[in-house]
């Protein structure tokens, strides 16, 4: 009987004995991430301070979309079959990605072509990095004025402009042969031939014509296709490593942060602070775990109210 009254004992307190367990250790966790989650803010916010100081995303789109222009395939045999429609008042300029690079920067900017140009220039001369003073002086750049918006209205606003190059490819052609390369070369030279003009129809046109307008409205939508598809690619990759930086950047400064508040409580109190060993590893563990720590908060409170 005594034993089946401890038994009895013992496994109504156990479960007590266990909430209370979990309970303390929750409390040190909400402590601990609670400091995690002030020097994640704090990171936060002197990242966001300087990117905004220093302009970075303007430099980084800046980076990558040039970097994507001179890795793009330019083939001018292409379009050198029909000539090239400009108007009077403008410059015959060469077929190249240069050129290519204006027209973009033109028809998204609507800065004057030779503007348009020779910023393009100063990108690829510079490999798409931007002036070191371009964030104090940015009423000197407006054809960079693309890649101050965000990425998804950037290449939005690229998108129009190829959709412009595909519509008149014979005005544009250095950007219609960038946009469109990696289709079929068939495709690429027909369309620039003859392809808006042969989209024309009379009110009764014959079946041969017919057949021809839906030969060409096929071709377009295949080029359209491609250019959509290549644009998409770009958008994924540099999101990505938009991403990427900008939680580098958080882990950085979130170790950074710690490891100064730390130092600063051992230089205090001496005897009572952890070893500099242990502070480097404390102030790793923390910029990890700094830029998540508000969720783990909240994670942890719903946790220890049941």
């Amino acid at each position: 009987m005594p034993l089946i009254l401890a038994l009895q004992s013992a496994a109504s307190t156990a479960p007590a004995a266990v909430v209370s367990t979990v309970n303390r250790f929750t409390d040190f966790l909400l402590g601990y991430v609670g400091a995690l989650a002030a020097v994640g803010a704090l990171s936060m916010a002197l990242i966001e301070a300087l990117k905004k100081l220093w302009d970075s995303r303007t430099r980084f789109q800046a980076l990558r979309w040039t970097e994507w222009m001179q890795g793009s395939v330019f083939d001018e045999s292409l379009v050198e079959g029909a000539p090239r429609k400009r108007p009077n008042d403008r410059a015959q300029l060469p077929l190249g990605r240069s050129t290519a690079y204006g027209e973009l920067l033109q028809l998204c900017t609507g800065v004057p072509l030779a503007a348009g140009v020779s910023a393009a220039e100063q990108l690829f001369a510079s490999g798409g990095h931007l002036a070191r003073n371009h964030a104090f002086e940015r009423a000197n750049y407006p054809a960079h004025a693309l890649f101050a918006l965000d990425l998804e209205h950037m290449l939005g606003s690229i998108q129009e402009a190829a959709d412009v190059a595909l519509a008149a490819p014979r005005e544009t052609p250095s950007l219609y042969v960038v946009m469109t390369a990696g289709a079929d070369p068939y495709d690429i030279q027909q369309w620039y031939e003859r392809g808006p003009d042969s989209m024309i129809a009379t009110a009764d046109p014959e079946l041969k014509d017919r057949q021809a307008i839906k030969e060409q409205a096929d071709r377009l939508a295949r080029l359209r296709q491609i250019v959509k598809r290549k644009l998409d690619g770009f958008q994924v990759y540099a999101g990505d490593r938009w991403a990427s930086w900008n939680q580098t950047a958080a882990n950085l400064m979130g170790f950074a942060a710690l490891l100064l508040i730390l130092l600063w409580i051992k230089n205090d109190n001496p005897t009572g602070s952890p070893s500099y060993g242990m502070i480097v590893l404390l102030s790793l563990f923390g910029g990890v775990l700094s830029p998540v720590a508000k969720d783990l908060v909240t994670a942890l409170k719903r946790v220890k109210d049941g």
